[in-house]
């Protein structure tokens, strides 16, 4: 079954022949090209894990097979000028890493020997750090406890080349990819759609690929709950702003008119307590007693409501 999948999802050749060629010149923009490379990134064998069908170390093999063809294959579609980019940076990234250029033909990529070595190390920095917890360290039997750790240290390095496998770089999102992760002129959902369903098919016997797709819808149903709850307590906070700005607008428009009023008394006051003869104060002084009471009209009914 594994071999199946491989032959399909894991190479570059697999893919061209899965998806089809493009062009010498190539046929995608950046963004498209990025969008692509999510797309094909191995997250439909990361979600077999967390449904608990299929363990780490029987995935993480796969999921490094597909993440480097991803990415060739996502490159080989990109346009010409996308991909002297990129050579370019492969060239500066493994001089920095390396010390060396690449030759030509050679793969940017680590072998799996090296990310095994990478993650390896990580894990037993963490575990020496006490950031990961061993559930079993109060076993007497050091032969037994030395098996156990050697085995969740294998497990524990599987599972982070499976979590790596589906992660990219939030710089390089950041600059080729739009906002919600889309593309233009191009149908990444059919892509999505077929890789989700043959890693079913193929990986999985027909019961439990009966259950995953069950587990998958129920996820998607779940996915949608928190979204729409979320949209909900959007609205629910942008409701609240747009009440509190009115409320600012009000208070700041009674502030003018009682600033208003105060000049007008002013003004009577330095005209020795009579009317003051300029017609404008007189007709906006009257103006202004209206509007207070009818502001205290609505007031006291708005309060009755309540």
């Amino acid at each position: 079954r594994r071999d199946r999948w491989t032959r399909r999802y894991g190479s570059l050749e697999a893919l061209q022949v899965t998806f089809g060629k493009g062009p010498l010149w190539g046929d995608l923009n950046p963004t498209q090209t990025r969008a692509l490379y999510h797309t094909l990134l191995p997250r439909s064998l990361m979600a077999l894990n967390d449904m608990g069908l299929m363990k780490p170390d029987e995935l993480a093999p796969l999921a490094y097979q597909a993440r480097i063809a991803a990415k060739e294959y996502a490159r080989s579609r990109c346009v010409w000028t996308g991909r002297i980019g990129t050579s370019l940076f492969d060239q500066y990234r493994n001089l920095r890493d390396r010390g060396s250029l690449l030759k030509p033909g050679s793969s940017s990529s680590m072998s799996w020997e090296e990310i095994w070595a990478k993650y390896e190390g990580q894990i037993v920095k963490e575990v020496c750090e006490g950031v990961l917890k061993d559930g079993d360290s109060k076993r007497t039997d050091n032969k037994k406890q030395k098996e156990l750790d050697e085995k969740r240290l294998a497990m524990l390095i599987y599972l982070r080349i499976l979590e790596r496998s589906c992660a990219t770089n939030q710089v390089f999102d950041s600059l080729f990819l739009n906002q919600d992760g889309s593309a233009d002129d191009i149908d990444l959902v059919s892509i999505a759609s077929q890789l989700d369903s043959d890693v079913r098919s193929i990986l999985l016997h027909p019961a439990d690929s009966a259950k995953a797709t069950k587990k998958a819808e129920k996820m998607k149903k779940k996915q949608q709950k928190a979204l729409q709850k979320e949209e909900n307590r959007q609205r629910t906070a942008e409701r609240k702003e747009e009440k509190r700005k009115r409320k600012q607008r009000s208070e700041e428009e009674e502030k003018i008119d009682h600033d208003k009023v105060k000049v007008y008394i002013s003004a009577v006051e330095d005209n020795g307590g009579d009317d003051v003869p300029d017609q404008e104060y007189s007709q906006g002084y009257q103006a202004l007693r209206i509007l207070a009471g009818t502001r205290r009209q609505f007031k006291l009914l708005f309060s009755r409501s309540k």
